[in-house]
């Protein structure tokens, strides 16, 4: 069925589905001088098996309330959710010209997106005709701040309004929305996955069998880690407290899909060219060795004893650093003093350097790394798209942390990038600068060694960056927001802001807030458990607004599992 409509702003696409629920549909356009008419998104559904009637679509002179509004500069919200169809219409709209719009970040990369759950499998429905005139979302346009206003609805939903939003938005929100799966269905799920690695041949398959091997690692970590908790607690008679505990077959098997859609969704970046294959997958690398996944075993092990420890306590002088002295270097700022997850002596030992990134990748089952690689492709695409004549590339990471993910933008940038990493912890930047010597050490033995320059290493508070105005060219940001007061988020990002030069683009990188994947809401504030005292405002905290007071423009929106990136730039 197809028919158009009479708008030079708007062409309806119908399409059938038959048996099956909409999730989601529709989005928020934004009027711009034009005194009525706008994106309709409209349904309609008969119970009684008969074939639906549609109804009008679009009537310029009749009231768009409450499917939209009309003569107001400010955003109008189009959302049907949930709405059980046996028979029925869906509209995939699609934009044929631009002059009405102004907001390329309502047209999702200018594809109409409906989340479909069909009764056997749940797919996305795109309409991939180009939304512009000249086929590049966004192209020629601005996007104007929304103002404040009563709009109540949590920030990683709100902020859906702003950016140009990836699928993968639209994909992990409606994610298990209705409840979570049994772990029988899980499993057929994961089953699902691997079968269709497999099915794409040799590369896809071995990069399945690694990841797989991945999770199975990291997930035997936190078994071994929580047996050797309860142990110590028995024979000492101390309280620990280990996430694994309330862990039933469902939510264990719903992780592990996690991480599982989370591999497919890395490895459809890396098959579409968007960025490499994780070079640590390449032969030879060291992380393979079984000395030392041993290493690395032995100390989670030891690690987790005590972190798990101290959270069953919940005492305050187990949240204590050596930094905690008011009497310690001023460097440090008081939200800094503290011992975050409860792991030994915060940041600021080097064993808890050595054993950061086997911790974090074994709470999130092996995923982290493919959650970390969404900032990847914006910087990515960023750099292919530079003059080559401005000179070699100039990259700032925020809080660079061991430095791991600073060689995986690394290897994908040109080799005469100059990249500069600051972190206020001096262990954990002995960890980076490690990891960027191996990562060169690496890249001469495959021949590859080129121009490629030492990371420079320079230890300074996020909200205090010794750098001059417009001294880089892209500014980096993983993971370090949710443990910052509101008041340094906001300084943090004026910084970042002021050392991007013009046309610089500003990747950032956390934890998912409310609204992102609302039925992980109500739990996701229980990660401040793990001594993180900034984690409840920072789910709550409206990001975006931090970076427009500092000037920079919102560009997209990418989410996997439980992080998302945001990416701005310096116009």
């Amino acid at each position: 069925l197809s028919t158009n409509l009479k708008s030079s702003a708007v062409q309806a696409k119908l399409a059938y589905i038959g048996i099956g629920r909409i999730e989601q549909v529709g989005r928020r356009a934004r009027e711009h001088s034009r005194p009525s008419g706008t994106i309709l998104v409209a349904s309609c559904h008969r119970q009684d098996g008969h074939a639906p009637h549609l109804s009008h679509l679009h009537a310029p002179h009749l009231p768009l309330s409450p499917i939209a509004k009309a003569n107001r500069p400010a955003w109008d919200r189009v959302t049907h959710r949930a709405m059980k169809i046996h028979l029925g219409i869906v509209l995939a709209l699609r934009l044929d010209a631009v002059a009405p719009f102004s907001a390329p970040s309502r047209l999702g990369e200018a594809r109409r997106q409906l989340l479909v759950w069909s009764t056997l499998e749940r797919e996305i429905v795109l309409d991939d005709s180009p939304a512009f005139a000249d086929g590049t979302p966004g192209s020629g346009t601005t996007l104007t701040t929304p103002e404040k206003s009563d709009d109540n609805r949590p920030p990683g939903e709100r902020e859906n309004d702003t950016f140009q939003c990836d699928p993968s938005v639209w994909r992990w929100r409606g994610f298990q929305i209705d409840g979570l799966n049994a772990a029988t269905e899980n499993l057929a799920q994961m089953t699902s996955i691997a079968s269709r690695f497999v099915r794409k041949g040799p590369k896809a398959a071995s990069y399945w069998a690694r990841h797989a091997g991945r999770t199975s690692y990291f997930a035997a970590n936190a078994a071994l880690g929580t047996a050797a908790s309860q142990l110590h607690s028995s024979l000492t008679g101390t309280a620990q407290s280990s996430p694994i505990n309330n862990l039933n077959s469902d939510i264990a098997s719903r992780l592990i899909l996690e991480a599982f859609l989370s591999y497919e969704q890395d490895y459809a970046k890396i098959e579409g060219g968007e960025y490499s294959e994780p070079w640590d997958m390449k032969r030879g690398h060291r992380q393979s060795s079984p000395i030392n996944v041993a290493t690395q075993t032995s100390r989670f092990v030891s690690e987790a004893i005590g972190t798990l420890a101290r959270r069953g306590r919940q005492a305050e002088e187990d949240k204590n650093t050596w930094i905690t002295d008011k009497a310690s270097p001023d460097l440090y700022p008081e939200y800094y003093r503290t011992a975050f997850h409860y792991q030994t002596d915060g940041w600021m030992s080097k064993r808890s350097a050595d054993v950061y990134e086997t911790s974090t990748e074994t709470l999130f089952l092996g995923r982290q790394d493919c959650m970390q690689r969404t900032a990847l492709q914006p910087l990515v695409d960023f750099s292919k798209g530079r003059d080559p004549k401005l000179g070699p590339l100039r990259v700032l990471e925020v809080a660079c942390g061991t430095g791991r993910f600073m060689t995986f933008m690394r290897d994908n940038l040109p080799l005469n990038t100059e990249c500069t990493a600051i972190d206020l912890s001096p262990y954990y930047l002995d960890a980076a600068r490690e990891n960027d010597e191996y990562w060169r050490k690496f890249r001469r033995e495959e021949g590859m060694d080129g121009a490629i320059k030492p990371l420079r290493c320079i230890q300074s508070k996020a909200e205090e960056l010794p750098f001059e105005d417009g001294s880089f060219d892209a500014v980096v940001c993983v993971y370090l927001y949710h443990e910052l007061p509101r008041d340094i988020r906001a300084q943090v990002s004026s910084e970042m802001a002021r050392v991007l030069g013009k046309d610089g683009i500003l990747v950032f990188a956390d934890s998912i807030q409310k609204g992102d994947r609302p039925i992980l809401d109500s739990a996701l504030g229980n990660f401040g458990n793990m001594n993180e005292p900034y984690y409840g405002d920072y789910i709550n905290d409206d990001l975006p607004r931090h970076f427009f007071s500092a000037g920079l423009t919102p560009k997209t929106k990418t989410v996997c599992s439980t992080t998302k990136a945001l990416t701005f730039q310096k116009e």
